[in-house]
């Protein structure tokens, strides 16, 4: 005779086994190649987007939230995984990695029917640097010559390297030690009237940060002298992650909130030197504000597609579960 909690896990399998094969079905009658639970709402559309490109011939049935055991309507990605023992080629799940790929969680591959973002999140990808330059011309309308978001994504990913490294060695040992909300704290910078985030391509606030940073890297050192950091800097080399992109694992909103900011501050500035720069009456300078383009939609767009290892690891993943067109 089963006891209370096996009747429980059995209802439960029942549950999700049921829901995966009506979403598969779902999806046939829809004419769809597949049914994709993602996250949420907000992550619908950048998986359209990356399947839509990798797979132009096939539709594909999406499904931001769905109902939990108890008959709650649910979304995140706690309720993508509970579905993962009913997964197929007809029914899979697009998930924000967080740190599962850094930290080598188990079975989440693409064998086992989840595709990830291999970066903390989707937004991640849309900050990806070689982008950036692209989606201010597109917001003005005119060329950027104020800013070079490599550089400066580069300098913060170097300046962020050290202490991403401690956090990362903690979320192995003990995560309290270095929480995920405290090491976010550092993914931002101050933007003022007097010190403009885009002055010098952002160095007053790089320095501040590497000065907040230094003081953690350093207190860390004296406080765990016997950790080997070095073991720990290989371990994630191979995974990709390295001095030069730590801002593509990092958490994906507090990145994309920042991008957002430098990238407003970078079209206001654009927009004020075009002013400068030319003799052009009080109705050109309204028609150059009228024409700019809605920041956010543009940042959303910016997906660059085999430039960078994280990408090209999911191109690989769609095709090993999809096939090639």
């Amino acid at each position: 005779m089963f006891g209370c909690g096996n009747r429980d896990s059995i209802n439960r399998n029942v549950h999700f086994s049921r829901a995966a094969r009506r979403f598969a079905q779902d999806a046939k009658m829809l004419r769809c190649r597949a049914a994709v639970h993602v996250e949420n709402k907000d992550d619908v559309m950048f998986w359209r987007n990356v399947l839509k490109h990798f797979r132009p011939g096939d539709k594909f049935h999406f499904i931001s939230g769905s109902r939990n055991e108890y008959g709650h309507e649910t979304s995140g990605v706690t309720q993508c995984l509970k579905y993962f023992n009913f997964l197929n080629p007809e029914f899979f799940i697009c998930i924000d990695s967080d740190y599962r790929y850094l930290l080598c969680e188990q079975k989440m591959d693409v064998r086992h029917f989840v595709i990830q973002t291999y970066t903390y999140s989707f937004e991640n990808h849309h900050c990806f640097a070689g982008g950036l330059h692209d989606v201010c011309c597109r917001v003005t309308h005119l060329n950027n010559t104020v800013f070079d978001f490599s550089v400066f994504l580069k300098r913060f990913s170097n300046i962020l390297y050290e202490l991403f490294i401690w956090h990362l060695y903690f979320q192995n040992a003990d995560p309290v030690r270095f929480s995920q909300s405290e090491f976010a704290s550092y993914i931002g910078l101050t933007n003022s009237r007097a010190y403009p985030l885009v002055c010098d391509n952002a160095a007053r606030a790089l320095d501040e940060l590497r000065h907040r940073v230094e003081w953690k890297v350093e207190y860390f050192g004296r406080r765990y002298p016997h950790a080997n950091l070095e073991v720990v800097k290989q371990k994630y080399l191979k995974l990709g992650l390295n001095p030069d992109n730590v801002y593509l694992f990092v958490r994906g909103h507090n990145l994309y909130d920042m991008i957002f900011l430098v990238c407003k501050e970078v079209c206001k500035a654009i927009l004020r030197n075009e002013k400068r720069s030319r003799k052009i009456t009080r109705e050109m300078v309204s028609e150059l504000y009228r024409s700019r383009n809605n920041l956010d939609l543009q940042l959303r767009q910016n997906i660059k597609y085999g430039a960078y290892l994280p990408i090209q690891k999911m191109e690989e993943d769609i095709y090993c579960l999809l096939g090639r067109n």
